[in-house]
């Protein structure tokens, strides 16, 4: 970077150097307080220095985008095989197969409910102690709940478009068939 003399120097403020740079007022502002540009005074910029500090602030991000790139590319690539990870593990599930499983239990939840009082009023027909009928009242709800309690990762593999074949621990023994868009298998 050239010094010039202070002769030469051009100052001007905020909203001519957003103007000259294409940038917002606020913009300039946020650039000084990162130290990307300086102040020579309230609201006052060297023109030269401006434009230059700018310059290089631009020149280092393009040059850390095209690291980056890579970077993105392998941090895209890893992410993705832990994602793979996770679900053929039985730690992450698609949403169209939780989807799936959760109508399905869901469905059968409503099912035991709605048959509660078919079931129930001929039990408790001919009952007067209070205690008896709460009693068998809440055991049949406590029935119609252990359908929403019974979580099985199982369950959630049957639904799933990838097929994995698991151990007793839902480790992943070895991997059958992951259909992928289009309909390929690999």
């Amino acid at each position: 970077m050239l010094a010039l003399s202070e002769a030469k120097k051009q100052i001007v403020g905020t909203s001519e150097l957003a103007l000259i740079l294409g940038l917002s007022d606020s913009r300039i502002r946020q650039l000084d307080r990162s130290g990307i540009i300086t102040k020579v005074g309230r609201g006052k910029y060297d023109l030269a220095s401006a434009v230059q500090g700018y310059c290089n602030y631009l020149k280092d991000a393009a040059s850390q985008e095209g690291l980056s790139e890579k970077d993105l590319l392998d941090r895209t690539r890893r992410k993705k095989l832990e994602l793979e990870i996770q679900i053929m593990q039985g730690e992450l599930h698609r949403a169209e197969d939780v989807k799936r499983v959760l109508n399905d239990m869901l469905g059968a939840f409503r099912a035991r409910c709605l048959a509660i009082p078919h079931k129930l009023a001929p039990q408790l027909l001919g009952k007067k102690e209070l205690p008896s009928i709460q009693e068998g009242i809440k055991k049949a709800i406590y029935e119609a709940l252990s359908e929403l309690s019974d979580y099985n990762p199982r369950v959630f593999y049957a639904q799933s478009k990838d097929k994995l074949v698991l151990d007793d621990d839902c480790g992943v023994e070895q991997k059958v068939k992951v259909k992928r868009r289009g309909n390929k298998e690999t």
